[in-house]
Order: C-alpha cells, then structure tokens, then sequence
C-alpha cells in the first residue's frame, strides 16, 4: 500500500522481520533499519524499590561483552532508571561514550571499573566507581598502574590506597573469604575510599560449580559480616549484577565472542542481561528465609546503595576544554618570535617560500589562508607546533620519520611545516579528512573575519565586556544576536544591547590575543 494512504488511515509505522530481529521505521520519516526494542510504553513492575543498574559491560570489554553503549542506554530509559553505571574489566574506553549517551538520553551517568587487586601474592576483584574529578582523575592513574605498569594486568595495594579519595570500592562476589583473612586492608580501603561494599550477585550459570561458588561465597559474607544485634554490615551489601548483553536473547552473543577470544566459552550463563527490579526481588527472595532475614529490608538496602552511588556521580570529562598541551617555546623561539601564534605563522611563511611552486602561488596561498582559518579557530596552532618540534627532533638525532600517512597528508599546513613530505595540492589531497570544518562548528557566513590591524578613515568604536577596545570599519558586517533573532548589520547599524557573535578564531587571536600570551 501507497504510505499516504496508510497515514490517511492513522498507521504511522510498519514493522518488519530481518534475520533473527523486527525492525520498524516511520511513514512520515521514511525506511529505516531501527530494531524493534525498548520503544513504546513497558508494563511497570510490581517492586517499586528505587535501583540502579551499575554492572554493565560494553563491547569495550573487548570479546566478552556485547550491546552498544547507546542501546544500554535506551533499555535504561524503557525501563525506568534514572541512572545507569558501567563496569568493563581493564579498560575504560567506554566512559565517554557512556556520558554522551547518557547525557543525550537524559540520564546520569556512573563511571565504573573492574579490576583485580593483588596483595601478599592474593588476587581479589574489585570494582571502582568515580564520584567526583578528583576521583575521575585516581581512576585514571589505577586504569594506567593496571595496563601499563603492571605485568600481570593488576593494581598493587599500595597505589590502590593511594588513588581511594573521590571514588568507592565495591569487593567482588567471590571475595568474603579473602576479606575475612585481610580485615585490616578492608580498613584501610575503607579509610581511603569514600565508601566501600560487597558486591551481591546472583545470576546463575550453567555449571553448578560456578553458582555453588558464587552461592558459597555469599552465604559466607552474610553469616561472618553481618552483625544481627546491631543490624549493622562491616563492609554493606549492595545489589551489582554483572551484565553482558542487554537482552536474555543475546546470551549466545558472549559464547560466541568468548570463543573468537580463546577457542572456550568461560562462565556460560543466560542470565547475565538487563534485568528489571522484579527479576531481581524474585532471585534475592529465592535465597533469604524469613526468619533470619526481613528479605524486602534487605533487598531494599542493597538497592539504596545503587541509587546513592547514582546520586553521588558528578564525575565527568569536560568535552568543551582542549586538554592539549601549550607549546613550550625555547629562549631562543621567544626572542625570536614572540609568541606561538606568531611563530606558526613565520614557519609556514618560511615553508611557503621553499616549497610552493613560483607559478602555483596564488592557488596555494588561497588554501594555506583557508586552513590556518581553521586551524586557528579549532585552537590547534600548539598541536601543530608540538608535531613541528617531534618530527624534527628526532629527524636531528637519526630517528627515521615516515612520509607521512592517513588524512595528515591533506594538510598543507603540515606539508609547510616539514611535518608530511606529501604536497596535498599536488596529489589532489582534501584537507577535510585531516580536520573537517563543521565538526568544528565553522559554518559559511557572509560576516567579515577580524583580521588584525587595518587603515581605516571611518570606524566604529566599541568596548567588550572584557574590557578591550575594538575598532571596526563601518562597513564590516557583524553578525549579531538582537532580542530573539540573529542578524547580521554593518557596524554603524549596531545598537547597545546588540550581542556581536564572534567566532572562535576572533576570541583566540585577536580579541584576546594579549590576555592569551600573558601581556
């Protein structure tokens, strides 16, 4: 049927098989391949007890886990959470993907991290979750004293209780035993991490020698950790259930990347998916009686401890900072050339007049002149001149440098610099594959660019709020927000309360040049 007469008829969606799942798309929006999972509304569950999920794995985990950070995501959402927190073993590649799901979708997000803590020749799984930048930044360290210090891919004591401050600890489900022997590092860890727990899993397995020792294992905390007079915990439960793919329909997904990984599937289980809360109740209420335990005062504290480790989440990365380092310019460089942006311009000038073709210069110009634009309105003049130094260091001390490879080749600028041996404009090379203007947030406009000094007769006179004075030719066209519209005027239209939008290079180089250079 024709999709106009089905809107006609109020259907606004068709649904379709393809290999082993239905997909949908929309009429109005046209085909679309979008898996036919977490839409709509979900039937709510009987248990209303708050709960964050915190033990998700990511494909980052590499051949283990499985499920696109954006489709955790969006079964959290379907499912009610507020929240939602990752646990990959070794890496933490996944964190920042994790903040931009979760931020697009609206949800906070739980940096976490798995890893094995060795001590007096002990190994016992841990997992870190941050709460603060300060605790972000000890993860960090952890992550590099596990993959890069270490032999053995593990965190020793000592550099673990010294990166505790911001973050909390969570001991693994096979770790009471261990605890029980090491009850004074379990005070220590406590006096050093914001708060620590157990981690309560019960997710069963095929082998019933893995459910018996994870089984064991619990029982074990609960009758040596708990004090009944007191109602009190040494180290408290929480409810962390290791999930490593999103779906129970997904378990054969682990068993076949785990044996892509080491000819085995390791751990076998159906049960390791995005469980709701009743799926949850249903399995701690199978293991507690009633007489020792008050089971719904107990599944409700492990669960509050999910939700204040939610709520306690503040660390992120700060997407909108450059955390590239600033060029560290010799004695020599500065008397020379004053500052950074200077020097990057009198090198290229330097490499124009070695390199450029007499005939071609016109042509090269036009393009040196587009991609310093860029260059310098992404902020990457340091970038370019900590290359600059790298490749001739080590040209100078014999180290071999390559050519040049991938999109670094379109680069002019680089080309220029001595960086690439690779004429872009000879080969037809696009600059766009080295750094592609509207990734940026540069955008064709009609506005001028702020070019530095010129000889003006008739100008305009402005002060900024930072509290530097600006002169503009009449006719230079500013774009500029006025009310709730964004317009573009000659200066000698502007008006008080005009917001002039300057883009970045102007912020950078010009406007801000001296605050930039500390003059």
């Amino acid at each position: 049927e024709h999709p106009e007469v089905l809107l006609s008829e109020g259907i606004e969606y068709v649904v379709f098989p393809f290999g082993d799942n239905w997909y949908y798309y929309s009429l109005r929006e046209g085909f679309g391949l979008n898996i036919l999972k977490y839409v709509g509304r979900r039937v709510p569950c009987k248990q209303k007890t708050p709960f964050v999920n915190l033990g998700v794995h990511t494909p980052y985990e590499l051949l283990n886990a499985s499920g696109d950070v954006s489709q955790w995501v969006r079964k959290a959402v379907w499912m009610g959470h507020t929240a939602l927190g990752i646990c990959d073993r070794n890496t933490m590649g996944a964190t920042l993907a994790l903040q931009k799901a979760c931020d697009k979708a609206g949800i906070r997000p739980v940096i976490g991290y798995t890893c094995t803590l060795a001590h007096e020749g002990e190994k016992v799984e841990v997992k870190i979750y941050c709460q603060s930048q300060r605790g972000l930044r000890n993860l960090l360290r952890i992550q590099k004293a596990v993959m890069v210090d270490a032999a053995d891919a593990t965190v020793p004591l000592p550099e673990l209780l010294r990166r505790g401050e911001g973050n909390v600890l969570v001991f693994g489900k096979l770790s009471p035993c261990w605890m029980e022997k090491n009850l004074h590092v379990v005070k220590a860890i406590k006096d050093t991490f914001d708060k620590v727990f157990y981690q309560v899993d019960l997710s069963e397995y095929k082998a019933e020698r893995l459910d018996a020792e994870v089984l064991k294992a619990a029982a074990h905390f609960f009758h040596t950790f708990y004090d009944e007079k007191n109602d009190s915990f040494l180290v408290e439960p929480i409810l962390i259930a290791d999930c490593y793919y999103p779906d129970k329909d997904d378990a054969r997904t682990k068993t076949v990347l785990n044996k892509i990984a080491t000819g085995a599937a390791h751990a076998q289980s159906d049960d390791q998916y995005f469980k709701d809360i009743d799926e949850h109740y249903t399995a701690v209420r199978a293991l507690f009686d009633g007489e020792r335990w008050n089971t719904d005062a107990l599944f409700e504290r492990m669960c509050r401890h999910t939700v204040e480790i939610a709520e306690g989440a503040e660390a992120r990365y700060q997407t909108e900072r450059n955390y590239m380092p600033r060029y560290d310019m010799t004695a020599e460089e500065r008397q020379r050339y004053g500052d950074t942006h200077t020097m990057f311009l009198s090198l290229l000038e330097e490499g124009f007049s070695k390199l450029v073709p007499a005939e071609q210069k016109d042509k090269y110009r036009k393009r040196l002149d587009k991609e310093i634009y860029i260059l310098e309105s992404t902020d990457n003049i340091d970038y370019m001149l900590v290359q600059y130094d790298t490749v001739n260091w080590a040209r100078r001390n014999g180290i071999l440098v390559g050519c040049g490879r991938g999109s670094a080749g379109g680069c002019l600028a680089l080309y220029l610099l001595g960086i690439t041996l690779i004429d872009p404009i000879r080969y037809n090379l696009l600059f766009e594959r080295f750094l592609l203007p509207e990734r940026a947030g540069l955008y064709p406009a009609k506005a001028t660019k702020l070019v530095g000094t010129i000889a003006s007769t008739s100008y305009v006179k402005l002060c900024l709020s930072n509290g530097q004075t600006v002169l503009f030719d009449r006719d230079a066209r500013l774009a500029v927000r006025r009310g709730e519209k964004q317009i573009e005027v000659y200066a000698d239209e502007l008006r008080e309360g005009d917001d002039i939008l300057f883009d970045n290079r102007d912020l950078l180089f010009e406007i801000n040049k001296d605050m930039r250079y500390g003059r």
